[in-house]
């Protein structure tokens, strides 16, 4: 029988939501301010940069957030009935893609432009945001916190106004994923000093 995918294992959330939080850590502090997965947070430090009259500082936040979007299109273009007769586990193969671009960007560093390291950093995790992102019914987020947080005070509003047992499962598989985030974060912060 074929393996399930492990797109939808809240394992697999907790790797890559901690694989989320390490790549942003490393990015901002190892890449001069540019946020790997926090488009968000790229978009407003460009947006300030530009107002400040920094045009360079701003346009440094454009190859991350482009190839964020390549990156999120790409996983998404994996999603149609065209893969499905792929011979290939989709998962394994996203997984494996963001690992080979991660390790080209650890191993090639002392050489690659600020553009490039976060452009191929980026490219992993939109192809990560763009492909992961459900445990059972529930979405969570693998590059960020913030729709984390909303869906868990959702979760905990159900399960304590509703008593909807359902939340509770979500809001203890998104607690895990923050952490993982947050975990992530930390170590990805250590690895850069």
């Amino acid at each position: 029988p074929p393996r399930p995918d492990l797109s939808g294992t809240l394992q697999t959330a907790l790797v890559v939501s901690f694989v989320g939080g390490f790549l942003d850590a490393y990015s901002y502090l190892g890449w001069h301010g540019v946020f790997a997965g926090a488009q968000s947070a790229n978009v407003l430090l460009a947006a300030i940069a530009a107002a400040q009259g920094s045009w360079f500082a701003a346009a440094r936040h454009l190859p991350s957030f482009m190839a964020f979007c390549v990156g999120v299109a790409g996983a998404q273009s994996l999603r149609t009935r065209l893969t499905a007769s792929w011979p290939l586990r989709i998962d394994i193969f996203v997984l494996a893609m963001e690992a080979a671009l991660l390790l080209f960007v650890g191993l090639a560093s002392p050489v690659l432009s600020l553009s490039l390291a976060t452009a191929l950093m980026a490219l992993a995790a939109g192809l990560q945001l763009g492909y992961f992102g459900h445990v059972q019914d529930w979405t969570y987020n693998s590059t960020m916190t913030t729709g984390n947080l909303r869906n868990l005070i959702q979760a905990l509003t159900r399960l304590l106004i509703n008593r909807d047992g359902a939340g509770k499962d979500q809001a203890v598989g998104l607690c895990k994923t923050i952490a993982s985030f947050v975990l992530g974060g930390g170590f990805g912060g250590l690895a850069t000093l």
